[in-house]
């Protein structure tokens, strides 16, 4: 009967990432998704994997580019120890300026500064709508709901706003990346 069994068993020998269990089977990782790769691989093989594929680097940071581009990109996150996030957000603030063949970090101090304007203007507004609220004729309850409607607005633009504008500036500078006078080191 045991004969019977191993002549159905099909084993496939997937090399590197495998391991043989006590020698009677085989083990492989086979992930369902790429965010699952991105969770489980080492940073090293993530890095390879990204300088030579175009897709996985896309998924990783957020953005398509060139071979050449790729190589600097990593190797501005290795240097300054930047998350795959940090990186992202940099691209989204337009910190980092890439074309063709070239990634630049633009170090301008304007980004936070405009940041901080809009967050300014932004929560006097909702400041005004909250004391609009509060001094209309609706029964309190709406009164209260309308407040706290407006605190949630106002907590979720801020940090938007916040996300977008001023701390990409801040990771540059705590990374080095950028002097306190705001010249890029990259």
């Amino acid at each position: 009967m045991k004969e019977k069994q191993d002549a159905k068993t099909i084993q496939l020998n997937l090399a590197k990432i495998q391991r043989n269990a006590a020698g009677d089977y085989h083990e492989y990782f086979i992930p369902g998704t790429i965010k699952l790769v991105l969770a489980t691989t080492p940073q090293t093989e993530l890095d390879e994997l990204a300088e030579d594929n175009g897709r996985m680097f896309r998924y990783r940071f957020g953005f398509s580019a060139t071979r050449p581009v790729r190589l600097q990109v990593i190797e501005l996150q290795q240097t300054y120890d930047l998350s795959d996030s940090e990186i992202r957000w940099l691209k989204h603030a337009g910190h980092l300026r890439i074309s063709r063949t070239d990634m630049t970090v633009d170090a301008s101090r304007l980004m936070p500064i405009a940041g901080w304007i809009q967050l300014s203007i932004f929560s006097l507004l909702c400041i005004a709508m909250i004391f609009q609220v509060a001094f209309s004729g609706a029964p309190e309850w709406k009164q209260g709901l309308g407040q706290t409607m407006l605190a949630a607005f106002w907590f979720a633009g801020a940090a938007v706003l916040f996300k977008l504008y001023v701390a990409p500036w801040n990771t540059l500078k705590r990374s080095g990346a950028i002097d306190a006078g705001g010249a890029g080191n990259a």
